[in-house]
């Protein structure tokens, strides 16, 4: 047997085919569009701020770095071009130191015609190189470049005592053939920057070799720290931005300009700054949208339960108004002797006050939670009244009404309980079948009314759908549901017994009916 108990009632709605004209039908789907096209701006609201940062960034680095174009182009051609080397002897002439200082790149020269002429750059002098340990490698870059017969070579070897080898060129002219090495961290490259920028130094230059980006032992050095212009390859990874350009210039490697990190930090918490704002904008945008959509589909909410409360009203008002017509009836045809007509009348009067009070009870569902009524002793003869004023509905349908009443009383809110009970019992006669029986006992400190009927039973998916409105019994293989209605029945009555503080529970099983068991206060 399956039971269900009825604790807290929480609303359950299933549309069933309740709107099938074809204008609600495009409404409705109109409305889920706009549903679906509002859910999907909060995505992109949610991912907007994002790519605005990304755009954004792009567009600071942009505008960062077209003003520095110029002076990064000056570098490369400088580092292109062949220098004019001036006439000299010893090496250590005014007029080669003053070339030196302004070719600090510069690491060795040999004459063209001369082949054994080659000269070393020390300090700010020049100087034969015999028996200096780099002069077979240099050699072999100028004999390499005479044999191909190229102007600008460059060269990949480690010169000795080279922990990184940097990039090189050599450069040949008419007379002379000059090689230059960018050594990183030397002071031949600061001097180098230094005579490019000038005072005006608004960034730094940094030479990334490939591969340099996935390298994870790189730290900072102290030759790439500010205020120096050249920066280390930890810093060309790890700037706050920089700009990277591939130069055909430095074969191998990448020119990276990178700001300091004052104005690098100034520019990043001007983007925080304002990817914050964007961001709150968005959030306020997309919670408003949201805080619209959940205001929307409670209204919607409330006004269905509204509507559902009001058909459960009208549903509830079947049994009471059908015995009012039977009895009407009676008079009407004149069935009854005339001693009993005054009777009778007190009777159609005392229904159309239990109709009154059923739509209080509804109507005060409808409102909202509200106190209980007076409590009063619910009594066998109570009991008793309330099945002889169900009578008529029985006999209209040819149906048998037993009531089994004990000794014992309960306590409860009289007309509450007497909506209650003709809720159940109009239940009983219409979806169920065979007699009905009312019985009541005492289990412990509760007094019990059980109301059962010999129908086909429920199983354990259809006891589901008890007191929830527009859920309804499909009958077992047929189209269509076991009985007219809107199953709406049971939700009001739901409400009143949660109000009142009974209990509520359903017992049934396939072919055996269905009892309904209502459990209130006992009578001391």
């Amino acid at each position: 047997m399956t039971v269900r108990r009825v604790a807290r009632f929480r609303p359950f709605r299933e549309q069933d085919n309740r709107h099938s004209d074809a204008w609600t039908f495009l409404r409705k789907g109109v409305l889920r569009i706009l549903d679906l096209l509002a859910v999907s701006m909060a995505i992109l609201l949610v991912l907007a701020p994002f790519v605005w940062r990304k755009w954004k960034a792009d567009k600071v680095v942009d505008a960062w770095s077209q003003p520095r174009m110029s002076e990064i182009s000056r570098v490369e051609t400088d580092w292109m071009t062949l220098p004019r080397l001036p006439d000299f002897t010893r090496g250590d002439e005014p007029v080669v130191k003053e070339f030196l200082n302004a070719e600090p790149l510069v690491l060795a020269v040999r004459a063209r015609s001369a082949p054994r002429s080659l000269w070393i750059r020390r300090g700010d002098a020049l100087v034969r190189a015999e028996g200096a340990a780099e002069a077979a490698t240099l050699n072999a870059w100028f004999a390499k470049a005479e044999k191909d017969q190229v102007f600008i070579s460059f060269p990949t070897d480690v010169l000795p005592g080279e922990q990184r080898s940097g990039p090189k060129v050599v450069l040949q002219g008419d007379r002379w053939a000059v090689a230059k090495a960018w050594r990183e961290g030397s002071p031949e490259v600061e001097q180098f920057l230094r005579n490019h920028f000038g005072p005006t130094r608004s960034f730094r230059v940094v030479l990334l070799k490939d591969g340099d980006e996935s390298r994870k032992d790189l730290s900072p050095q102290a030759w790439g720290a500010e205020p120096h212009l050249q920066g280390d390859p930890y810093w060309g990874v790890h700037s706050a931005f920089s700009v990277q350009l591939i130069s055909n210039e430095f074969p191998g490697w990448t020119f990276t300009v990178i700001p300091f990190r004052a104005e690098g930090r100034a520019i990043q918490l001007n983007l925080r700054v304002q990817f914050a704002l964007a961001a709150a904008l968005a959030v306020i945008v997309g919670l408003s949208l949201v805080l619209a959509l959940y205001l929307r589909a409670r209204a919607r909410r409330k006004a269905t339960l509204d509507a559902d409360r009001m058909a459960s009203m009208t549903h509830s008002l079947k049994t009471p108004l059908a015995i009012l017509k039977f009895r009407c009836d009676t008079l009407r045809l004149g069935r009854l002797p005339p001693d009993q007509l005054d009777s009778q009348l007190i009777q159609i009067g005392e229904e159309a006050d239990r109709l009154s009070t059923i739509i209080e009870h509804a109507l005060m569902a409808i409102q909202g939670p509200s106190e209980s009524g007076p409590q009063q002793v619910v009594s066998p003869q109570w009991i008793q009244g309330v099945a002889e004023d169900l009578a008529p509905a029985f006999e209209a349908e040819n149906r048998r009404l037993v009531l089994t009443c004990s000794d014992q009383a309960g306590r409860a809110a009289l007309p509450s309980l007497r909506a209650a009970l003709f809720t159940l019992v109009e239940n009983a006669l219409f979806h169920g079948a065979g007699t009905v029986t009312v019985e009541t006992s005492r289990v412990r400190k509760r007094f019990l009314i059980k109301v059962c009927d010999q129908g086909p039973g429920l199983d354990s998916m259809d006891m589901r759908t008890l007191g929830r409105p527009f859920m309804r019994i499909r009958e077992k293989g047929k189209e269509g549901f076991r009985k007219d209605g809107q199953g709406l029945g049971l939700s009001l009555l739901i409400k009143v017994v949660e109000r009142e503080g009974w209990g509520l529970t359903f017992a049934s099983e396939p072919g055996r009916g269905l009892c309904a068991t209502l459990e209130i206060q006992l009578a001391c």
